[in-house]
């Protein structure tokens, strides 16, 4: 193995993370009764209890179907995490940068990469657990 085998190998392993597309979060839905039908933004995705992988680079509509019940939507908003963002970019700085003004830089970096990948937000909720109402017992 030569001197720079070394170097590439931990460049791809630093770079790998950010090539494997749009961050994803599983948002976990249990529904009282079970066994409601599950969609996202339109698209039919499980059926309860289940989890649905949504990208966190923007809003999605939950929409949840059970014949019988009264259909139900959550929202799930995108909030940004500066902590995260933060956090993972001082520490990115520090291995990168070295001095302050490095160390100050990197961090900026990282944190602007951060945010336009979508890896600095978050859905929330992150949980969704829903009892659902008995279709005319609405008011």
């Amino acid at each position: 193995m030569t001197r720079s085998a070394p170097a590439l190998l931990l460049a791809t392993l630093l770079v790998a993370p950010a090539a494997c597309g749009v961050p994803k979060q599983s948002v976990p839905v249990s529904t009282d009764p079970i066994g409601a039908t599950v969609y996202a933004d339109g698209k039919k995705m499980c059926v309860s209890p289940c989890a649905v992988k949504l990208d966190k680079q923007s809003d999605h509509l939950l929409t949840i179907v059970k014949e019988g019940f009264e259909q139900e939507e959550i929202v799930l908003k995108r909030r940004f995490k500066p902590d995260k963002a933060l956090r993972d970019g001082v520490i990115s700085g520090i291995i990168k940068g070295g001095d302050p003004k490095g160390v100050a830089a990197e961090t900026a970096r990282e944190v602007d990469e951060q945010e336009r990948s979508g890896e600095a937000y978050e859905l929330a909720p992150a949980i969704v657990t829903i009892k659902l109402a008995p279709k005319g017992d609405r008011i």
